[in-house]
């Protein structure tokens, strides 16, 4: 991490890694904290990394967080299927700055207990990189107002609770 805050990822392709990954940085996000922003340009399809950390098996283990803010908007953890959750606080690479947004630019996949973020459509330098969080909270007494979305996309609703989520209550 440099004094100024920004902390800059060195990118794979460039450095002999992944073929196909651009770069990105991570620096003062309008959305929440930090955020991560495109050094390069992405197509729609294109990676743009792998979201990084210690692998938990919340059954086994139960739901711990490295996540020092008690805040529940700010988290971490990325819940995988079958009680794995990454817990990006414990070995984790930046792509764990990535802030939610009702209108996204990326999208996860899932293969195994690894998840990969791709862009969805063309991506300029320079832009904030994010994707829909869809929240599913353990606890049922938790409100959409308790994960509030600061997103300012004009299809903004207001939360980071998954849409089907929202739509079932």
């Amino acid at each position: 991490m440099s004094p100024s805050g920004a902390s800059h990822e060195a990118s794979p392709a460039k450095s002999g890694g992944l073929a196909g990954v651009g770069s990105y940085t991570v620096r003062r996000s309008r959305v929440h904290g930090r955020g991560l922003f495109a050094r390069t340009a992405y197509e729609a399809g294109e990676l743009i990394g792998e979201y990084r950390g210690r692998v938990i098996d919340t059954e086994a283990e139960g739901e711990t967080s490295s996540a020092s803010d008690s805040d529940p908007s700010y988290t971490l953890l990325f819940a995988i299927d079958n009680g794995l959750t990454i817990d990006a606080g414990v070995k984790g690479n930046s792509i764990r700055f990535m802030n939610h947004s009702c209108d996204p630019n990326c999208e996860t996949t899932l293969d195994g207990d690894r998840v990969f973020v791709h862009a969805v459509r063309h991506i300029e330098p320079g832009e904030e990189l994010a994707y829909d969080y869809n929240l599913r909270p353990g606890d049922p007494s938790d409100r959409p107002e308790d994960y509030p979305c600061r997103c300012g996309s004009v299809n903004c609703r207001g939360t980071m609770l998954d849409k089907e989520l929202l739509e079932s209550r």
